[in-house]
């Protein structure tokens, strides 16, 4: 029997096909969207309203990507970026294949566009994910530049000589050297060239893991602001002046080569080096926190997790909330705008005032200022370093307001929903939801809409995962009173927003 023909659909476009552009939209990952022959096509570095020359480098079945190649019709939005290896067209219109940082993608819009397009960027997110019709504030702003207080960087060679670089925008696995950081803090710019410069004198360019030698696969600069008013007594254990943690993803369990690269930064001021394995196996540079270098005074230094860190290694944060903080725990990148929406979250009009339960509470910075207005207040977080942290920080400030739990989320939602004599018999009146890149997970969900707290405050950021979660609670009980996107990424696709729901 002869089997039935099947006609096999052929793209409408081919790899290095090559074909002007008109761009009318960015998508999410802030690409240029524009159409071809009725496909999508997505290009970096281009604005909506422009025209553009291209040439096509994937196709998919609905969709293709294609690098810009020359600049025929410019967007009046469009502004001159500051740093000198962003995706931007020459004098002549023509875009070089060297200028492709993958750290910003928005330099290249004006500041008034650029959170004007956050704010799209939401409202969109949560109706076509969600399908929620919501109005979101507009954008809540502050320094567009020089903001960041931690940075992860590659190791490029450049001339001969080790320099710091970022992956590539439009081709992930190319390190791109980059002679300067305008959204890095000036003084996390300038520690890391002093660890650079310290590190290319006594080991070279031999220091990079280059699939098959050298030690370190990625360095994570972190600064830390120190605090301007010491609190007195028994917070002095833990370091109170502004200091730069280097965190090294290195390649192997060797001491030797760890304590060689610790002593050659000794001479610098503030700059304390910390080491976590990074299997070389491994495609994506990672920080191992249950393969951590520890290094105490009363012992030999052993690889394990990162749980036993000297209170003399670690420090405190500024602000209004003292924290104690370690090398390697979250903190938001953006100090002035963390600042903003936390003492936004505290705001806010809530119904209750009895217990608040703040999930994915990290080192419990939010955690303890909403004891302020709550008699009880439980911290819930998985990870059991920024547990620690949080419980010696309550004990130094003689303060016993909140509960600490070291659980997963979803773990702590769901033994509630079984036993509710664990919440003192009574439903949360507030629960804040601050929980990864990827959302909450479908148990904590599901119990919030059994549990029914007066208050919910679900902080993201990432819009997708925020829409379909938002999507699940406003089914069942909840409804959204106030959604307010904070600009924590200045020059970056990237938003962070706050949502308060009531039930």
């Amino acid at each position: 029997m002869t089997e039935p023909h099947t006609e096999v659909k052929q793209p409408v476009v081919q790899v290095g096909e090559t074909f002007e552009l008109e761009i009318a939209s960015l998508n999410s990952q802030a690409e240029g969207v524009g159409r071809h022959q009725g496909l999508a096509v997505f290009v970096s570095g281009v604005l909506p309203g422009e025209r553009v020359e291209v040439e096509v480098c994937k196709v998919s079945r609905n969709f293709a990507h294609a690098r810009a190649l020359a600049l025929n019709e410019t967007s009046q939005d469009r502004v001159s970026p500051k740093c000198p290896v962003h995706i931007v067209p020459d004098p002549s219109g023509r875009f070089a294949d060297s200028r492709d940082c993958g750290g910003c993608q928005l330099q290249i819009v004006s500041r008034e566009e650029e959170l004007r397009f956050k704010r799209r960027l939401v409202q969109e997110t949560l109706c076509r994910v969600g399908s929620l019709d919501l109005e979101v504030e507009p954008v809540v702003a502050g320094k567009a530049w020089g903001y960041r207080n931690k940075m992860a960087f590659a190791l490029a060679e450049t001339d001969g000589h080790l320099s710091w670089g970022l992956r590539s925008l439009q081709q992930g696995d190319r390190t791109i050297p980059l002679p300067s950081c305008e959204i890095a803090r000036p003084e996390l710019w300038s520690s890391a060239g002093e660890i650079l410069h310290a590190l290319d004198e006594k080991f070279g360019t031999g220091l990079i893991w280059d699939g098959e030698k050298g030690y370190v696969r990625g360095v994570m600069v972190r600064t830390h602001a120190g605090r301007a008013k010491p609190p007195p007594g028994p917070m002095d254990r833990a370091s109170l002046e502004p200091c730069v943690a280097a965190i090294f993803a290195v390649t192997s369990f060797d001491f030797g080569q760890a304590d060689r690269v610790a002593q050659c930064l000794s001479h610098l001021e503030g700059v304390r080096p910390f080491f976590s394995f990074s299997d070389p196996r491994s495609t994506g540079v990672y920080y191992d926190r249950t393969r951590f270098l520890n290094r105490l005074s009363d012992r030999e230094p052993f690889w394990g997790e990162a749980l036993y860190l000297e209170e003399s290694m670690c420090w405190h944060t500024t602000g209004s909330w003292p924290t104690l903080v370690g090398p390697t725990s979250f903190l938001q990148v953006n100090d002035e705008m963390a600042e903003k929406l936390y003492q936004r979250v505290l705001e806010l009009p809530f119904s209750g005032n009895r217990l608040a339960v703040d999930a994915y509470c990290g080192v419990g910075v939010l955690t303890r200022a909403l004891a302020d207005r709550f008699e009880e207040v439980v911290g819930i977080e998985f990870d059991a370093q920024s547990v620690k942290l949080a419980r010696t920080t309550a004990r130094r400030l003689q303060d016993c307001r909140v509960a600490w739990v070291a659980e997963p989320a979803e773990a702590v939602f769901s033994n509630w929903r079984r036993d509710r004599n664990l919440l003192s018999g009574e439903p949360p009146d507030l629960v804040v939801l601050d929980p990864p890149r990827k959302g909450c997970q479908r148990e904590v969900l599901e119990v919030l809409t059994i549990l029914r707290p007066k208050d919910v405050v679900y902080i993201s950021c990432h819009p997708a995962a925020l829409a379909r979660d938002l999507g699940i609670l406003c089914k069942r009980h909840f409804e959204v009173v106030r959604i307010e996107p904070f600009d924590l990424f200045p020059q970056t696709r990237h938003v962070e927003t706050l949502v308060h729901l009531k039930s």
